[in-house]
């Protein structure tokens, strides 16, 4: 332990700022410490500072000479500082250059060195110039000072940051007299510039108005033909309009003139019907008619055979009055049998007129399904034929034939064995063919009952 602090006690610790560097020189050579601290052993090691820090420099040369003898009074500002890198990385050499040269002295000592190395240049290139270049170009002779001096800074460690000149002047008034001189010549050229540029500028302003009016016309024109363009393309347009206006028109009244037309031809289709209708009615009316005529004239002539055969034609009057009512009887149980089956039949019509348009909208619509239809209906047009029997309590039949009573059976069985061709006119299905093709117990059932509700 006591020769731990022996040795710990031999030496000093000597920081450095980072705008300083500390030089330690001895037995263990020269050390440069810039912004650290380095150890300085006693007797052996000594160490000395030098400030890095920026100086600042006011020059002045009074009375010097110009190239052409003019004495005149110069001043200016210089930043210098010691070459220590360029901020990134230290040179240490520039350090120790300068070190060389101005370690040991104060900043003041150093600062007189450098100034008076720059005082001097300063004045030998004021010697190479005229007070009218010094005058007119401060900034040409800015860079001569620096190129002069900038080799002498660096071989004393130095460099210079900035040099500007601040300020030139004489005691006999040539500056003044060179400046009222530019001046006037300023004034001078200033009026001229100021006349040119005012006499341009009416030309220009003239040029422009002309232009402006050239251009003010050339609108006008382009606005007129745009205008008779746009007048002329409106004109156009609504011509197009009516054409297409008179052509729809002209489609919508063929339209028109086709729908009334059509209107007018089934008007004349259907008046055609009724006036048919309505002449077969009258042509069984006349029928009837006939027959009346034709039982008065036989009555009238039997009549007329004399009053020998008196009690002979009271019985057959008697028989024919009692035949006569029975078939007027029969008649009119067969105009009601028949009115009933034209009922019937006219509800087919309208039954037939709705298969029909749905065959039509549906033109897969199964030709089964419509025999089912009509088969189902017979059992109830059968029934409807032989309706009015079931309300004659008592039939009398007279022919001289005996077949008075079979002829009512077989009108009935006639109007039965119509249905089949009608419904085949109306619908264009023949019950015959269908059932024929219908296989199976099922359609032999549905037959056999048909026939069943028709006896």
């Amino acid at each position: 332990a006591p020769n731990a602090r022996a040795r710990t006690s031999m030496f000093n610790i000597v920081t450095a700022a980072p705008n300083e560097a500390v030089i330690v020189s001895g037995f263990r050579g020269q050390r440069v410490v810039i912004g650290g601290c380095a150890s300085v052993f006693w007797c052996v090691e000594t160490h000395d500072r030098l400030y890095l820090d920026l100086m600042t420099l006011s020059i002045k040369s009074v009375e010097a000479e110009t190239a052409k003898g003019v004495r005149i009074s110069l001043s200016s500002t210089a930043q210098i500082k010691i070459m220590s890198g360029d901020g990134n990385k230290i040179d240490y050499d520039k350090v120790k250059l300068a070190a060389t040269h101005f370690l040991g002295k104060k900043r003041a000592e150093i600062q007189d060195a450098v100034h008076r190395t720059m005082e001097g240049h300063q004045r030998q290139v004021i010697g190479t110039l005229t007070v009218e270049e010094l005058y007119k170009d401060r900034a040409s002779f800015s860079e001569r000072v620096k190129e002069l001096v900038d080799p002498d800074l660096l071989g004393m460690g130095f460099q210079l940051v900035s040099y500007t000149v601040t300020e030139v002047d004489d005691r006999e008034g040539y500056i003044t007299a060179l400046g009222a001189t530019q001046t006037a010549s300023v004034k001078r050229e200033a009026e001229e510039g100021k006349a040119k540029n005012e006499s341009q500028a009416r030309i220009i302003v003239a040029k422009a108005k002309a232009e402006a009016q050239i251009a003010e016309a050339e609108a006008k024109r382009a606005s007129s033909v745009r205008a008779n363009e746009f007048a002329a393309s409106e004109a156009e347009s609504m011509r197009d309009l009516q054409m297409k206006q008179q052509g729809f028109q002209k489609e919508v009244n063929e339209a028109t003139a086709k729908a009334e037309a059509a209107i007018r031809i089934e008007t004349a289709i259907q008046n055609q019907k009724v006036v048919k209708q309505q002449t077969m009615q009258k042509v069984e009316e006349a029928e009837v008619m006939l027959q009346v005529t034709e039982r008065e004239m036989e009555r009238a002539k039997a009549e007329a055979e004399g009053a020998s055969g008196a009690k002979l034609i009271e019985q057959k009057n008697n028989a024919e009055s009692r035949r006569v009512a029975a078939e007027a009887e029969a008649y009119e149980k067969q105009q009601l049998g028949e009115a009933e089956a034209a009922a019937i039949k006219a509800k087919g019509n309208a039954e037939a007129a709705v298969i029909r348009e749905k065959q039509q909208a549906y033109p897969n619509y199964a030709e089964e399904r419509m025999v089912s239809i009509i088969t189902e209906k017979l059992p109830s047009i059968a029934q409807a034929v032989a309706a009015p029997l079931k309300n004659a309590g008592k039939m009398t039949f007279v022919s001289s034939d005996g077949s008075a009573g079979s002829r009512l059976t077989n009108d009935i069985s006639s109007i039965m064995g119509q249905l089949p061709d009608t419904v085949e006119a109306l619908t264009g299905v023949s019950l015959k063919r269908v059932i024929k093709r219908l296989e199976g117990p099922a359609a032999a059932a549905g037959a056999n009952a048909a026939v069943e509700s028709t006896d």
